[in-house]
């Protein structure tokens, strides 16, 4: 699972930086074309979060970046084995991140170049979009997934303490033993012939 994450992660890096070269070397900074009917490449530089909230308190970013990105690395490692859903969201998160961080790191600001004409938004670029839809599967997951995860491993730990394998407790979840073949039959064993 670690190898899918790496490669979400390092895909999502590669398609954000590829983009923003691509708009930095065509566009001069406050240029716009329509792009689609209410989407437009609109190419401006950001230095602070969405909206441009704390402009300009950019080690502020770079810290909570890193600070970011190193607890997701952890996640990763730690539980990347859960569950696909769980891997897949946080790589995305992961990905997108690193996309901005880098553009942090080197020039100080974000490239953005998606803008939405039909409502007033935030003007974004392929790393928020990592960043977003991979928190939208990282709620998806903890509200509906995680919780069957959860009560599958508590399952497994529990046979696993009294010696059952777990479809053995699922098949069998009383702690009765079973009967044996000759009770299933209808006879005992003071019945037999």
């Amino acid at each position: 699972m670690l190898i899918l994450a790496a490669a979400i992660a390092l895909g999502a890096v590669a398609l954000d930086q590829i983009t923003k070269a691509f708009v930095s070397s065509h566009f001069a900074v406050g240029d716009a074309r329509a792009l689609f009917p209410g989407l437009r490449l609109y190419y401006t530089k950001n230095d602070g979060a969405a909206f441009s909230i704390l402009s300009g308190h950019r080690w502020l970013f770079l810290w909570f970046s890193m600070l970011a990105m190193g607890l997701i690395v952890y996640l990763l490692v730690r539980y990347s084995r859960r569950h696909p859903l769980l891997t897949v969201s946080l790589a995305m998160v992961l990905g997108g991140g690193l996309g901005n961080l880098i553009d942090r790191v080197l020039y100080g600001s974000v490239v953005d170049f998606l803008d939405f004409t039909f409502m007033r938004f935030a003007v974004f670029n392929v790393a928020d979009i990592f960043v977003t839809c991979g928190a939208v599967a990282l709620g998806v997951y903890l509200l509906f997934v995680e919780p069957r995860v959860e009560k599958r491993l508590r399952e497994a730990e529990k046979a696993a303490e009294t010696g059952e394998t777990a479809s053995e407790s699922v098949e069998n979840p009383s702690d009765e033993p079973e009967n044996s073949s000759d009770d299933r039959d209808g006879t005992t064993d003071g019945n037999k012939k």
